[in-house]
């Protein structure tokens, strides 16, 4: 699951510099997790005794691999389905406790395109539905509890969510070239491996508020993503393996959703959710198969090649497709 992270939030050549340097930072403090925790770097193509590949982590190259087969599937024929569901909050000052409003449950389906030059092209849908906290029934219509007006409830439906990533991502940095490698911190424990992906962000807001005055939350839009998924290192290390199976969390700071008519009322949303990795459409939750089966049915598969290269989709730009302002 890849979620809107690499695409929505890296608006700008500045942002995703910052972005892949912030990479840096925490590799350089957590010293990708290794010696932390009692595990020595190993040495770059080593084999044990049951024949699996140790992965020098520190390596870009080794590090984005491990993080492919980690989120999606090294074999390009595979797609591969992740699971995500928790709690939305309402955060609404400093002085006052945070307010669960939302709950959400959905997936992503992404297939991965390995380049003959070490890159890998990441193509993704994701699909996700707000439901009821207290019930947990899917929700159509939702009572706004700051306004008291009921809004018709918008999915998270993004049909194309693709990106590439390399091992050293070159970028042109107000007329300088620089180059980044990837490299998101790992920890260890014994056979336990815990990624850390994270995305922290600023940019100017599709929604003009001047356009959009009720569904915009202002000029700026800040969005801070944290995906930590936790697996198995002998997993990752198997060469006969294309993929390795994760459980995990995605926490989401971001504005206000537009259809909740909220325009520039002062706070935000805290996303908090578990993630899992499905792996097939059939092992999703029921209530959620059936409902996608029913509305969405075509984002049970990834997105072919021929949307690579055209324009992404985000929580913005659909919405901004779909509807018109709303003056009232």
């Amino acid at each position: 699951m890849w979620h809107t992270s690499l695409t929505e939030t890296l608006a700008d050549r500045r942002q995703a510099l910052q972005t892949f340097f912030s990479w840096g930072a925490l590799a350089a403090g957590a010293g990708l997790g290794l010696a932390a925790c009692g595990r020595e770097p190993p040495s770059p193509g080593e084999v044990d005794s049951k024949q699996s590949v140790k992965i020098d982590f520190s390596n870009p190259s080794d590090n984005l691999k491990a993080f492919v087969k980690l989120t999606g599937d090294l074999d390009p024929t595979v797609e591969t389905v992740g699971w995500f569901g928790g709690d939305i909050f309402a955060v609404l000052g400093p002085d006052r406790p945070l307010q669960k409003i939302l709950g959400i449950e959905g997936f992503g389906v992404l297939r991965v395109a390995t380049q003959p030059d070490g890159k890998y092209r990441l193509f993704n849908r994701e699909l996700a539905y707000y439901k009821d906290p207290k019930t947990g029934e899917f929700l159509d219509a939702w009572t706004n509890p700051f306004t008291n007006e009921q809004v018709e409830v918008r999915p998270i439906h993004n049909k194309v969510v693709n990106a590439e990533i390399a091992p050293v991502m070159k970028m042109d940095f107000d007329g300088t070239a620089v180059e980044v490698p990837f490299s998101p911190p790992w920890n260890f424990f014994g056979d336990k491996a815990f990624s850390l992906f994270e995305v922290h962000t600023a940019f100017p807001n599709p929604m003009n508020p001047a356009v959009w005055p009720r569904e915009s939350a202002g000029p700026v839009t800040r969005i801070s993503e944290m995906f930590q998924r936790f697996t198995s290192l002998s997993q990752l290390e198997d060469p006969a393996r294309t993929s390795a199976d994760y459980t995990g969390a995605w926490t989401r700071i971001g504005p206000w959703l537009p259809w909740m008519l909220q325009g520039q009322a002062p706070g935000h949303l805290l996303f908090r959710t578990n993630m899992d990795r499905t792996g097939t459409a059939d092992r999703l939750p029921e209530g959620l198969r059936a409902r996608a089966e029913k509305l969405h049915p075509e984002y049970f598969r990834a997105p072919g090649d021929e949307t690579w290269g055209g324009p992404n989709d985000s929580s913005f730009t659909v919405y901004m497709a779909e509807n018109t302002p709303k003056t009232g």
